[in-house]
């Protein structure tokens, strides 16, 4: 090999290294609220929520699933595999509307006691009460399919600890504190 021939490798192999630099993605802002991005399964973006979801730091703080010493903790799970992409709105207590995508959950800090979770699909209104004491963590999930043919939705009976290890690959869209 020439000189020349060396120097062009060296020349060469620095502008790739410093390039493939360029290619790396940055990290994610674990403090920063954004939109969410629901995706299928090829990783194509379906749906996102039309507000911010909290950060990742607080939708990692949240899979902890500890309970607030004077609050009843309500986590709404919405996970299933044949789910596509449309929103539901879950309103608590008839008042306050939460926005739900594929893959999502919300938590909710409340006072303790008897409250109502709703939402409407396809023109009816799915209803369930969650009761719970301060201290006390109760998990409410949302099961649904969509199909070519049609799509049905309705409140889980899912035990608790299958709903919780549903939570942990959902991620956090709405977190309410109601103190």
């Amino acid at each position: 090999m020439t000189v020349r021939s060396l120097t062009l490798v060296g020349v060469t192999s620095l502008a790739l290294v410093l390039l493939a630099g360029c290619a790396t993605p940055a990290a994610p802002d674990l403090k920063a609220e954004a939109p969410y991005c629901h995706r299928n399964n090829k990783g194509r973006v379906q749906l996102c929520t039309k507000g911010n979801a909290p950060s990742l730091e607080r939708d990692a703080e949240a899979k902890r699933f500890e309970p607030s010493p004077d609050l009843l903790t309500v986590y709404v799970v919405r996970q299933a595999w044949g789910e596509a992409g449309h929103p539901l709105d879950v309103s608590l207590n008839g008042q306050r509307s939460f926005e739900t995508v594929p893959e999502s959950m919300l938590r909710l800090r409340l006072k303790p006691g008897e409250h109502k979770l709703e939402f409407q699909h396809d023109g009816r209104t799915y209803s369930t009460v969650v009761r719970g004491t301060a201290g006390q963590v109760v998990f409410a999930g949302i099961a649904g399919t969509d199909w070519a043919w049609g799509s049905s939705h309705r409140w889980s009976d899912e035990a608790p600890e299958k709903l919780k290890q549903r939570a942990r690959s959902t991620r956090l869209v709405g977190d309410l504190l109601d103190a």
